[in-house]
């Protein structure tokens, strides 16, 4: 069923999407061909309601050793005296993005990375509209997102895949100048199915577009 002039109104909202959450089938996904992805990182993916709502990301800092330049979600490597994944994902996006007041919804499919041995879990949390202030040393930029826009698209733009009898479609998202691809994207696109879903709509596809990896990875990945 397509997305209406309506749909604002029709999508999901803060306790419906955690509701969604509640039941949906997370997957862990296993290691890429040559990769052990063995670290795990908790990262947090903000939503605002004002009304539609909308997904915080950010473009890391250029001199960042590990995915520097990337579009992704705040967070990271856990801390001694973290409890679990959800408060690394929780204190990331403080120190990142000086969020506070984040109200975990539920959790998304753990997604390994192509260019290192980490693998995202991602924790869907609806936070308030506040001032946010981006580290320097971490955030080079902050990206608000509407999600009906995505939703209400025909297809979203893949890069096919292949490893050994695996085949797959791996979605990239042109943001301006700015491209999320590879796990952020993975999991921004189970985002947009989890919504559309607990608002009654059908999902946009993945179809494979004329974009390559050489076309989106840092050259020392691809």
């Amino acid at each position: 069923m397509p997305a209406t002039a309506g749909a604002v109104e029709r999508l999901a909202s803060p306790s419906a999407l955690e509701a969604h959450l509640a039941t949906h089938p997370r997957v862990e996904f296993p290691a890429l061909p040559g990769r052990r992805n063995h670290l795990r990182a908790g990262v947090l993916v903000p939503l605002l309601w004002d009304p539609e709502p909308r997904c915080l990301l950010t473009v890391r800092a250029g001199g960042l050793k590990h995915h520097a330049g990337e579009v992704c979600f705040p967070g990271g490597r856990p801390d001694a005296t973290d409890r679990d994944l959800e408060h690394t994902a929780l204190r990331e996006a403080r120190e990142e993005l000086g969020l506070e007041q984040a109200r975990v919804l539920g959790a998304l499919s753990s997604v390994p990375l192509y260019t290192s041995d980490f693998r995202l879990h991602p924790y869907v949390a609806e936070v308030p509209r506040q001032p946010l202030v981006a580290s320097p040393d971490e955030v080079a930029e902050i990206l608000e997102l509407p999600l009906l826009p995505w939703i209400e698209r025909e297809a979203i733009d893949a890069i096919a895949w292949e490893a050994g009898e695996l085949r797959g479609l791996s979605p990239v998202f042109t943001l301006g100048t700015q491209r999320m691809y590879g796990a952020t994207a993975h999991s921004f696109y189970e985002l947009l199915c989890v919504v559309a879903s607990a608002s009654g709509l059908e999902p946009p596809p993945l179809v494979a577009c004329a974009l390559r990896w050489s076309d989106v990875l840092p050259r020392d990945a691809s």
